[in-house]
């Protein structure tokens, strides 16, 4: 697999290439120093292809990324919910932890 090429997943995302959705992911740098801390490095942007109605929070699952390290998941500049189901070509981006004040 190239580096550009789309991840699949075995499970809840799936090798089946009929009718499977892509899925860009953009990882926050607040998330990314989290996942590379916990030994789980990620780029900040990843392709899944994944079945149409798989939840948001399948694929943290399948990335190994805790849905609780993801408070805010945002889709055309609108959060949404992790228990969302995708249904088209869509980019995503995961939003870890701040703290401020």
């Amino acid at each position: 697999m190239t580096p550009d090429a789309p991840r699949t997943f075995s499970g809840c995302i799936t090798y089946r290439e009929l009718s499977m959705i892509t899925v860009t992911l953009r990882l926050a740098q607040s998330l990314r120093c989290i996942l590379a801390d916990a030994g789980n490095e990620q780029p900040e942007v990843l392709t899944v292809e994944v079945e149409p109605g798989t939840r948001i929070r399948e694929v943290m699952h399948a990335l190994g990324i805790n849905p609780l390290l993801v408070p805010m998941v945002v889709r055309d500049k609108q959060k949404i919910d992790i228990t969302t189901p995708l249904d088209m070509d869509t980019t995503l981006t995961f939003h870890g932890p701040l703290a401020g004040g």
